[in-house]
């Protein structure tokens, strides 16, 4: 169990190190990159609900960043159609260029973790991958 974990500590560290420099230069926080680059990467997910949903972040984190980035002219936020109760974010067209270089050191940074393995390798990983998180749902579900 103990190199599971560890996996998931290399992979935090190896990340936050991809965006350092983006961190600096833009002027923002690990959590407002990863909110950033959630909303680019599920363009169907459009609210905070969605992030915390998905990332299993806490709302209250999640309120402040957007809040921020909202604050910054960054995030745009408005009413959702449907329920007049949701909020709908989105990006500032000036945030657009940003958002693009995050998603490319994003992008950088994922492909030296698959070098050496085939495209099959890479599915039966995902594969593997899908079936533990079936395990874990379903363990969560019993409590």
């Amino acid at each position: 169990m103990l190199p599971i974990l560890s996996y998931v500590q290399h992979y935090k560290k190896y990340h936050a190190a991809r965006f350092e420099v983006a961190s600096v230069q833009y002027g923002l926080n690990q959590l407002e990159i990863d909110i950033l680059l959630f909303l680019h990467n599920n363009p169907d997910c459009r609210t905070a609900s969605d992030i915390c949903r998905y990332r299993g972040l806490a709302k209250s984190n999640v309120s402040a960043a957007v809040e921020r980035l909202r604050a910054r002219g960054v995030l745009t936020v408005s009413p959702a159609p449907d329920n007049r109760r949701q909020r709908l974010l989105g990006f500032a067209p000036d945030a657009l260029p940003m958002v693009a270089v995050l998603a490319d050191i994003q992008r950088c940074s994922l492909e030296p973790l698959f070098a050496g393995f085939t495209a099959q390798e890479q599915q039966t990983l995902q594969d593997y991958l899908r079936r533990m998180d079936a395990n874990l749902l379903r363990e969560l579900n019993k409590e």
